[in-house]
């Protein structure tokens, strides 16, 4: 059965990225949760999806600007006071859970690495004995190069669109160099998967092989019926209640 993947703790239900919204998350019958993680400026993660906190929050600047304390402070749109969560903050969420977690590694506003934190979320979810439920991702070759080099049984998947075959000279060449990392998971933006469905299940797999995004009912249905291994969504809740009435048909 195709996995169920709550893209920023189902962002379409609740807050994206909020502690909130990943505790209400927690509670779905899906079975990952995708969310995205930044550097702060006294070397802590939080998990936020851009690199500024003018579209999520009520403040403005970047992200890497600000100390743990001072984003604890800074409260999310619509979030009803929930704050700029930390990764320890968010992983403990999900540490009872049987939840996969999909832990997306950003690079700062200039598109630069923040230093050193491929190894600090590797540690930190290593620490909370969370390692082996994880894979690492990223739209970036060279951070999931860096995971692997520092932990060669760490877990890794691979976010693809459009833009990356073009900045990577096509998605022949993109996927050779995802796919180099062995076991590396690759999750395709949905329009670019339906240049050509098959193609990408034969390159990839159907057991490492995802879709993103699926959020409307005829979306997920699709893709439910497709040989793959999972859906991003934003709406999880729908993708459960189709799940479930696969099952019960007998599909």
């Amino acid at each position: 059965m195709v996995r169920i993947v709550a893209h920023r703790g189902a962002r379409n239900l609740w807050a994206e990225n909020s502690l909130s919204g990943f505790r209400r998350t927690a509670a779905l019958a899906a079975d990952a949760v995708e969310f995205d993680v930044h550097g702060t400026r006294d070397g802590g993660v939080v998990v936020i999806h851009d690199a500024t906190l003018d579209r999520t929050t009520h403040a403005t600047g970047l992200v890497a600007d600000r100390t743990v304390a001072e984003l604890a402070e800074v409260r999310l749109r619509d979030g009803h006071g929930d704050t700029v969560p930390t990764l320890e903050q968010v992983l403990e969420v999900f540490r009872p859970t049987g939840y996969e977690i999909q832990l997306e590694i950003k690079t700062d506003a200039l598109g630069r690495p923040y230093a050193g934190l491929e190894q600090k979320c590797i540690d930190i979810a290593r620490r909370l004995g969370l390692i082996e439920r994880t894979l690492f991702t990223s739209f970036a070759p060279e951070v999931l190069e860096r995971i692997r080099a520092i932990d060669p049984k760490a877990g890794l998947l691979a976010s693809v669109d459009r833009r990356s075959a073009e900045m990577m000279r096509g998605a022949g060449p993109m996927l050779d160099r995802f796919l180099a990392l062995e076991g590396c998971h690759i999750a395709v933006e949905r329009n670019l998967m339906m240049t050509d469905p098959d193609w990408f299940v034969r390159r990839i797999g159907s057991d490492r092989v995802g879709v993103w995004m699926a959020n409307t009912v005829d979306e997920i249905r699709h893709w439910m019926g497709q040989p793959i291994r999972q859906i991003t969504t934003d709406r999880p809740d729908l993708a459960i209640l189709e799940r479930d009435a696969i099952k019960q048909s007998g599909g």
